[in-house]
């Protein structure tokens, strides 16, 4: 059987693939989702100019070492001055106070000292005028944020300031994860001995939720064929995404693909030529949800998940930003690449002269879940590449903080 570069098989997994529907949701619940049409401002911003300073607001003629200004009022932000600055007056204004008419100049209270009625400057000014003009930070009717874009919380308080009180967002796709095999137990179960702690989906579930999605963890699959297509009967098989873990060997006991695809589902790809990861298989059902099967192993799982199930959630969800590799500084060597593309598990860190230097983790066994723990990147390695010397750059996913 010919494998799938991983190239190959994600144009498969994503080809054809729309946007989930779009809802209108109050501002307060819009954090973290995706935008599916564009923020426009509904206002300008500042809608008056303001003051930037605590100050006096004053002609800039007037704006002179020693000048006696008469004092007539005053501007707190939120209460503008009803009349106008006039040659040798001044009023007394708060930062975010509009500027009153006549007024192009605010004199900082540091310079300025109060005589009764007015006020004199006793420093010379300097260049800076301190007012905010209208529509400095955007104007009404601007773009400030396009469809796909994810709602950060410095967006989501853009939206605010563009008085936006609701906003079209995408509703996050539902995954439902099916781990199997008859050795599995959930967390804190008794486990005697050939049994295993179904860890896997726990984390899938972290990730799907962390990237915009709403997860679905199904009760453990049997490794009977029978017994597994009676309990996937019942699931939720109406997800955007069916995301089945293990199962797909072609042993006896290797159950889960057969019965989804008994269910209806089309086999797209079997098997794609990366490690870890070559079980990794996609299947659809006709009018209904994308299957992507993943490995069981927890560690290769994960690192899939990166590879294969965040650009589908992504693509969903119709984000503009897809994952980029990044350069980086190997701090040790690597051997020469092998037959398939292979991610190692590393730690990237912020170097000298602000560089990136990533160091790959001795230990790749798939079964190992502490060093992926640890791990903030992926090195990508594709096959064949000539072994790499410290100091050379690397291709990196990331995958966490640094």
């Amino acid at each position: 059987m010919t494998l799938l570069s991983l190239d190959e098989a994600r144009a498969l997994l994503l080809a054809d693939v729309a946007p989930v529907d779009a809802e209108i949701l109050p501002l307060a619940l819009c954090g973290g989702r995706t935008l599916a049409a564009d923020l426009v401002a509904a206002r300008d911003q500042p809608a008056d100019p303001v003051s930037a300073m605590d100050g006096y607001a004053v002609r800039e003629e007037d704006a002179v070492v020693g000048a006696r200004l008469t004092l007539i009022g005053e501007a707190p932000a939120g209460a503008p001055f009803a009349g106008g600055v006039a040659p040798g007056t001044a009023v007394r204004i708060a930062t975010g106070g509009v500027v009153p008419s006549g007024a192009d100049r605010i004199v900082i209270q540091e310079i300025v000292s109060r005589e009764g009625e007015a006020v004199r400057i006793v420093e010379a000014p300097g260049p800076a005028r301190y007012v905010r003009t209208a529509g400095c930070d955007f104007r009404a009717g601007q773009p400030l944020a396009c469809a796909g874009d994810l709602l950060t919380p410095a967006r989501l308080g853009l939206a605010a300031a563009a008085n936006q009180g609701t906003l079209q967002v995408r509703r996050p796709p539902s995954v439902t994860i099916f781990a199997s095999g008859d050795e599995l137990r959930e967390p804190g179960s008794a486990l005697a001995p050939g049994l295993i702690v179904n860890s896997a989906a726990y984390a899938l579930a972290e990730l799907v939720t962390a990237w915009g999605g709403f997860a679905i963890r199904h009760e453990i699959l049997s490794d009977d064929h029978e017994r597994c297509a009676e309990q996937m009967s019942g699931a939720d098989l109406d997800a955007d995404i069916i995301l089945p873990l293990g199962g797909a060997s072609v042993g006896e006991r290797d159950v889960l693909r057969p019965v989804l695809l008994g269910f209806g589902a089309r086999m797209i790809f079997e098997r794609i030529a990366v490690q870890p990861g070559k079980p990794c298989w996609h299947a659809r059902f006709a009018d209904g949800p994308l299957v992507l099967g993943l490995p069981g192993n927890p560690a290769s799982a994960f690192v899939c998940a990166h590879l294969l199930l965040k650009p589908l959630m992504l693509a969903l969800l119709g984000r503009a930003e897809p994952d980029r590799l990044v350069a980086a500084a190997l701090t040790q060597g690597m051997p020469q690449g092998a037959d398939r593309e292979v991610y190692w598990r590393a730690r990237l860190r912020a170097g000298g002269a602000g560089s990136l230097e990533v160091t790959p983790d001795e230990r790749q066994d798939s079964s190992l879940q502490t060093p992926l723990a640890s791990a903030n990147a992926l090195i990508r390695r594709l096959p064949g590449v000539p072994a790499a010397a410290a100091g050379d750059l690397a291709e990196v996913l990331i995958i966490g903080g640094l």
